[in-house]
Formats: structure tokens, sequence, C-alpha cells
């Protein structure tokens, strides 16, 4: 009999607004779920939004290319960190990838980030997002959209 590998916990796939530090769309999944899947959805609550936002930002988890392909169809710039298997292979399709590398607006949207990973960390060490402390996922996502609005309410009182 073949043991299936289980991976318990969940994941917080946040939409981070880097200039004001506010969290602007959020979503939750099991931890066994891709990363890349709720991308384009994060995406449709920002633009539903209206929020002028120009170029999205993420980690080596996000990379996929229909993330890259959504972003330039909705005409947006994308600084999704590129995974070593895109641009050290060895034939000519990575050309696309090292040109990206290259545009002002990755160069910058990867500046950004650790802004974003700056909030990550203020919400796993201040607010207990670290550790799940409810079992569910529905009680996950209670727990990380109260620690989304404390972080929303900090950022708005510091600008005050």
């Amino acid at each position: 009999m073949e043991q299936t590998e289980y991976f318990f916990g969940y994941k917080a796939h946040v939409s981070l607004n880097a200039e004001s530090g506010l969290i602007t769309s959020l979503e939750t999944t099991s931890g066994e779920a891709w990363d890349g899947q709720p991308f384009c959805s994060l995406v449709d609550h920002d633009l539903q939004q209206k929020l002028p936002v120009d170029t999205y930002a993420a980690d080596k988890g996000y990379d996929d290319g229909n993330n890259h392909f959504y972003l330039e169809y909705r005409g947006l710039h994308s600084a999704i960190h590129l995974k070593d298997t895109r641009i050290e292979k060895k034939d000519d399709n990575k050309e696309v990838w090292l040109a990206l590398l290259k545009t002002p607006q990755y160069e910058q949207g990867l500046k950004e980030r650790y802004k974003i990973e700056r909030k990550f960390g203020e919400a796993k060490q201040g607010h207990g997002l670290g550790r799940c402390r409810y079992v569910g996922q529905l009680k996950f996502a209670i727990q990380v959209f109260f620690t989304a609005i404390a972080l929303n309410l900090k950022e708005q009182w510091s600008n005050f």
C-alpha cells in the first residue's frame, strides 16, 4: 500500500500595497496547495478596488507562466521572483525571462519586496500568525483576517 505525504497547516496569500503598507487582498488555502493558484484572484480583487497598481512582486512560489501571462494580459508588470530553472536552462526559451530580469519594473518590484516581507514578519512575531490557533481552514481564515485588520489599523494609526 502506498503512503501519501500529508502536510498539516494552512497558508495565507496576501496582496499588500508597498507604498501605503496596507493589506489589500487576502486568501487562505490548505498547506498542501500550490502557492501560485490564488495569485490571479488576488490581482482581480485589487483591480476591482481600482487600486493604482502597476507592478506585482511575489516570491518564487508564485513563479508560473500562467501568472506572468495573466499580468501581461491585464496590462500589468511582473516582478515575480524567477526560479533558477527558468534562467539557467540551456534552450532559447530563457531569453524571454532574461529580458524580464532587465526591465526597470522588475528591478524596482524586487526592491520593494522587503516591505512585504517585513509585514509578514510583524504578523508572525507580533500577532501570532506563525501558528494556527484553531483547527480548520475557516477558523484559520478568521485568524488571518483579524490579523490583517490589526496590521492595517496599526499602519493607519502610525500615519496619523
